[in-house]
């Protein structure tokens, strides 16, 4: 969860430090360095996806688990009692 919150506000930091005007061309150019964030800012947009896959992976498996649980442990009524 941390990771995409970091992704996302290194996404707006990025949309924000993005070069315009004669920076941006400068940046085309080559004379120019392109500003850490806006390097930075896919790796942690990528990082946050597998992240959240693997917590949400992680999250239905531990309902279905849970089921299971529940169901083996749950009564069986539909056997006569004696």
């Amino acid at each position: 969860m941390a990771t995409g919150i970091i992704a996302g506000l290194s996404a707006v930091a990025a949309t924000i430090a993005t070069p315009t005007g004669l920076t941006a061309f400068g940046v085309w150019l080559g004379l120019v360095d392109e500003p850490l964030i806006v390097t930075v800012a896919p790796m942690l947009d990528k990082l946050a996806t597998v992240c959240g896959t693997i917590s949400g992976m992680t999250y239905f498996y531990a309902v279905r688990k849970k089921r299971q649980t529940a169901k083996q442990s749950a009564p069986d009524h539909s056997a006569p009692s004696d």
